[in-house]
């Protein structure tokens, strides 16, 4: 189970590493094809990205917390079934690992979007 699961992080990181080289790469090659697509704007390709990722994770978390919500109200609705009760808080853990996860993705596209462009 260990090497299961150390094997699938490296070919993760590998598989992220590869996709991350090759973005870079496609990114400077179109930014100015990209920049001149957007004459309608001042903002450059950077900046429109940042936008749609902001965009992107505001949604997921306004999701995130909807689901959060739904689960809370069907707890204190479950009448105090064990196994309802159980099931929905699991899926509040889940969404709150959601949470935690759309945070450090945004974070971390935000951080390469820096250390690629500025």
């Amino acid at each position: 189970m260990k090497n299961t699961i150390k094997n699938t992080a490296y070919a993760a990181v590998g598989t992220w590493l590869l996709a991350l080289n090759n973005v870079n790469a496609a990114i400077q090659f179109w930014e100015d094809k990209i920049n001149q697509n957007l004459k309608w704007s001042d903002q450059d390709a950077v900046t429109v990205i940042q936008n749609w990722v902001a965009t992107i994770t505001t949604l997921l978390y306004i999701i995130a917390v909807i689901v959060i919500l739904w689960a809370g109200f069907q707890i204190l609705t479950a009448a105090w079934d064990e196994e309802k009760t159980k099931k929905w808080k699991t899926i509040i853990i889940q969404a709150a690992v959601w949470l935690l996860v759309i945070f450090i993705a945004s974070s971390i596209v935000t951080w390469i979007l820096w250390a690629l462009f500025k």
